[in-house]
């Protein structure tokens, strides 16, 4: 972006918040040949369009010529996004979850394998996904403290793209995005199971898609129960 004159740069960056905002409530794994020529050049023109209503005229010799590259950077950056929240993610796994070995592993082994253990039961259990039972000792679905916590910090931070500038997320948490952090939840503790250490840098984030539409339709059968979907509803 540094090649954009600084009223180009500021655009650019709301098209990224806007691109980011249609990756977490509508699309959270868009193809580069669908979105570049889609999503990308309407986003792209709906800022300008933004701009151009609000009287700030961007440098000229810019659009259309440099068009296909600044559909392409609004693309690179949701890579960018799944990768910030990956980052966010991991920093909170091993606290929440208490993924670390036990005082009486003494070797590295055991340290690796007991971690192991510890990721394998949350998914099993799919305990990593629920929060304290509630007043009835029924289950709290998607509301463990991990969850919370990573879309507080990833949604609602100070970052010039941050999400929570949106209306879409100025009243509670999407379920869609809700589902975006589930899903990279449970790969990285796929991840811990196989490996029993942060090996998060393997994690690929084109191949949990289905994991994210198993996910997001659980938390929508969740949302239409008639006991734990209010439940849900209010802590969103």
């Amino acid at each position: 972006i540094a090649f954009y004159p600084p009223l180009w740069a500021k655009l650019l960056n709301l098209a990224k918040a806007r691109m980011r905002l249609y990756v977490a409530v509508e699309n959270a794994f868009p193809q580069l040949e669908d979105v570049v020529g889609g999503q990308c050049r309407e986003v792209l023109m709906e800022v300008i369009a933004h701009f151009e209503a609000q009287g700030w005229e961007v440098e000229a010799g810019y659009y259309p010529t440099h068009k296909l590259d600044m559909c392409k950077l609004l693309f690179n950056d949701i890579l960018t996004f799944r990768s910030d929240l990956k980052k966010v993610a991991i920093k909170s796994l091993r606290a929440d979850y208490d993924l670390y070995p036990p005082t009486t592993a003494k070797m590295e082994e055991q340290h690796i394998t007991a971690v192991k253990k510890k990721a394998n039961d949350l998914l099993n259990t799919a305990r990593y996904l629920r929060g304290e039972p509630d007043g009835q000792g029924r289950a709290s679905n998607f509301v463990h403290r991990a969850l919370k916590n990573i879309c507080l910090t990833f949604y609602y931070s100070n970052s010039s793209k941050c999400l929570h500038q949106f209306t879409e997320f100025q009243e509670y948490v999407p379920h869609r995005a809700l589902a975006l952090v589930a899903t990279m939840v449970h790969a990285l503790l796929l991840s811990f199971r196989k490996h029993g250490i942060d090996n998060s840098a393997q994690v690929n984030l084109q191949d949990i898609d289905e994991a994210y539409t198993a996910l997001n339709e659980t938390i929508l059968d969740v949302l239409d129960h008639p006991h734990h979907g209010p439940k849900l509803n209010v802590l969103l």
